[in-house]
């Protein structure tokens, strides 16, 4: 993640009202410590016959790659993860398909 990335994010979690102090410790100083991403594991939607209930009756599971951004108290060391996708909205200047600037 980039700087303006990185600003984005803070910018979005106080703008969300996400400052609440640490569940643990009860800090308030937090750093935002990168990004990883959780692979979410879930069954097809339960249908009778076809495809999807076949493997629904078989277990057999698809797997979603989500995007988070990490954030840890400064104090204790407590890990928090945010969906990357209600955080970083934009891009710098020079990427996506537009290459659209910072300003708009």
């Amino acid at each position: 993640m980039d700087q303006y990335q990185l600003d984005e994010v803070a910018r979005n979690l106080k703008a969300k009202g996400a400052l609440k102090p640490c569940p643990r410790c009860d800090s308030s100083n937090f750093s935002i410590i990168g990004e990883s991403e959780i692979v979410v594991e879930k069954l097809p939607p339960k249908t009778p016959g076809g495809l999807l209930g076949g493997l629904y009756a078989l277990g057999v599971t698809t797997k979603t790659t989500m995007p988070i951004v990490v954030i840890a108290c400064d104090n204790c060391g407590y890990i928090s993860q945010h969906a990357k996708a209600a955080l970083v909205t934009s891009h710098p200047a020079g990427l996506g398909l537009l290459g659209r600037s910072r300003n708009e």
